[in-house]
């Protein structure tokens, strides 16, 4: 991986050195963090482009120019294609999640089967849930009934186990139920071999492609095989399995096959937003639609964003359509379809429609993208009504200049002077917005001074609303309309004095909170008011202090288990730094660490036999 530093004085001679050739950037900022991954048909030209004119920059892409401003360094990968490059920037995405790459949200309307792949004996699962590790997927599925019979004859025919013991062959396992009623092959209690087991999943994963007639021909080899060994009961079995796969085959090949198989895609963008409507035909018959959503898209343009859709929505979907119709051409098309021949092993068009009869299917798509984005937009206000009598209250009995839409609501939890936290919850229109939430370790203050501590978590917070003048999705970025500090007067003025500081303080509303009797404090309010709490708006903010305080004990207490593991780690033979992290990875206490086995922990990367056995003896001697 080359890598170059991006000084802003020596800017434009780094910049050209830059190669023109295919590959992947990786845009970080002077902590180091990677920031953004993007992929290049010529590396030069793309890199360049977000260091344009700042003034053009901000008119045509604010996000361009924010990282033109935060970008210290840049690392950057020459492949030797464009199918290389895509293939890269996926696994690097995936393994970096950069906060400001798009991320694609299904609307789960319709459901997968996932194939375990990583299990030693994998499962066979029907979910909606898109982001199970390791497994390989195929669908949607548009009949759910007939999805769970044809689940339900496969594992007669297959007998995939359905348990999630962890380590299937493990002594002391005892069959289940499914074993018994030969529903299973029981790989827990070592009937079958990894090697036979993932000959079944094999052989599921063609029916699921579509292709029978290679697991039928297959089959029938065995079945002559035992039958000339004369065999005959082995033989019959193999025969019972070709018939059912026949049967169900024949009878459910228009939910199952990907053949003949064509998706029609719809797309639109608001301002925040881009909605994508997946139109799916199966045997020339409408089989159902899926509607997703596409968020932190703001710094691309719609052939951008649906090039990205094309490779994320179906990197892990294996029984791909024969074609993918899209509203307009775009550059990538060819790219793409050679990274599904590579990686699928089937030939996907991605093309425009140019009959009568698929221009309306996608005109139908793009209308459906349209009225997806207003129902967002309609549940968003909906959701807001239900809380807004709320919300106004809140800001008339405390006499608030904003309505209360955003709040922050801050809190220090500590033992004494040890492992001191700042905690940050974040409520938007009465609903907590969790991933919002932050954590904060307590840096220049010593001794056990909460007001102190307090001020210091506000300054770093208000920090990033003073260092930037464009909307950026991240949590700091967004500016609250109240802040609610959980304490007393001291808190307050430790908050007052931050909001002072950064200018900030006839923007944002500030009152604190005392636990014992629930005395609110603010400017309007200095000497305290007691309200019913009753009120539906005091119960919206007990339970927004509430959560900030569970929030900071959870932090503080996973800091303090962290280093008294460390800490007894310390004292174990052959256990350094490294090893240490290893562990605490597996198990963040001590309790947990005593729970684990010798060979749970021989199993920990880094450890040896001998290791393990070293910890393990000092819990049980």
């Amino acid at each position: 991986m080359e890598n170059i530093s991006v000084k802003k004085n020596e800017r434009t001679s780094i910049l050209n050195a830059i190669p023109k050739k295919p590959g992947v950037y990786l845009f970080k900022d002077n902590k180091g963090k990677i920031i953004y991954i993007g992929k290049a048909k010529i590396l030069f030209n793309r890199v360049k482009s977000y260091f344009l004119n700042k003034e053009n920059l901000n008119i045509l892409n604010p996000k361009a120019s924010y990282f033109s401003e935060k970008i210290d360094q840049i690392d950057y990968l020459v492949t030797d294609n464009e199918v290389e490059a895509l293939i890269l920037e996926l696994n690097l995405i995936k393994k970096y999640r950069p906060k400001f790459n798009a991320s694609l949200k299904d609307d789960k309307s319709y459901p997968f089967i996932a194939i375990t792949e990583s299990d030693e004996f994998p499962r066979l699962i029907i979910t909606r849930n898109r982001n199970i590790k390791g497994a390989r997927y195929f669908g949607p599925y548009t009949n759910v009934q007939t999805l769970r019979e044809v689940a339900e004859y496969l594992r007669k025919i297959f007998l995939f186990r359905d348990c999630r013991k962890s380590k299937p062959g493990k002594p002391g396992n005892k069959p289940c139920l499914n074993f018994h009623m030969k529903l299973c092959s029981g790989p827990c209690i070592n009937e079958i071999t990894a090697s036979e087991y993932r000959k079944n999943i094999s052989y599921i994963i063609l029916f699921l492609k579509g292709k029978d007639k290679s697991i039928i021909k297959d089959l029938t080899g065995e079945m002559n095989m035992f039958s000339n060994k004369m065999e005959y009961e082995k033989a019959a079995e193999i025969k019972n399995k070709i018939d059912l796969i026949e049967q169900i085959y024949n009878e459910q090949k228009v939910y199952i096959s990907s053949e003949n198989a064509w998706d029609f895609i719809g797309i639109t963008q608001t301002e925040n937003l881009a909605a994508l409507s997946i139109f799916m035909y199966r045997h020339g018959e409408f089989a159902g639609f899926n509607n997703v959503t596409i968020t932190n898209s703001g710094n691309e343009n719609l052939e951008e964003i649906l090039s990205d859709f094309l490779i994320k929505y179906y990197e892990d979907i294996n029984n791909m359509p024969s074609i993918i119709y899209i509203p307009f051409e775009i550059e990538d098309a060819d790219t793409i379809s050679k990274y599904f021949k590579k990686m699928k092993d089937k030939k996907v068009e991605i093309k425009v429609p140019k009959t009568a009869e698929n221009k309306r299917i996608i005109d139908m798509a793009v209308r459906n993208c349209n009225l997806f984005i207003e129902k967002k937009k309609f549940e968003k206000q909906l959701n807001f009504d239900k809380v807004f009598s709320d919300v106004m209250d809140l800001k008339n009995a405390l006499k608030l200049n904003n309505i209360p839409r955003r709040i922050e609501c801050y809190d220090i939890s500590n033992l004494k002077e040890s492992f001191p936290v700042g905690s940050m919850v974040v409520f938007i229109d009465g609903k907590p917005s969790k991933s919002d939430y932050r954590h904060f370790k307590i840096r220049n203050v010593s001794g056990q001074d909460d007001f102190k501590m307090m001020n210091e978590i506000l300054k770093r917070r208000l920090n990033y609303l003073k260092s930037s003048g464009i909307e950026i999705e991240d949590s700091f970025y967004q500016k609250p309309d109240l802040i609610i500090a959980d304490g007393g007067k001291g808190q307050l003025n430790a908050v007052k004095d931050a909001l002072l500081e950064a200018g900030l303080a006839e923007k944002i509303d500030l009152i604190s909170l005392a636990k014992k009797e629930e005395v609110i404090f603010s400017d309007n309010f200095k000497n305290g008011i007691l309200f019913d709490k009753s009120e539906n708006f005091m119960r919206l903010i007990i339970k927004i202090r509430d959560e900030t305080h569970r929030f900071a004990v959870e932090f503080h207490k996973k800091l303090r288990d962290k280093n008294m593991t460390l800490s007894f780690l310390d004292n174990i033979k052959g256990i350094g730094e490294k090893k240490k992290q290893y562990i605490y990875e597996k198990s963040n206490s001590l309790d947990d660490l005593k729970n684990l086995t010798v060979e749970d922990l021989a199993d920990i990367k880094g450890l040896t036999y001998k290791d393990a056995k070293n910890i393990y003896n000092i819990f049980h001697k």
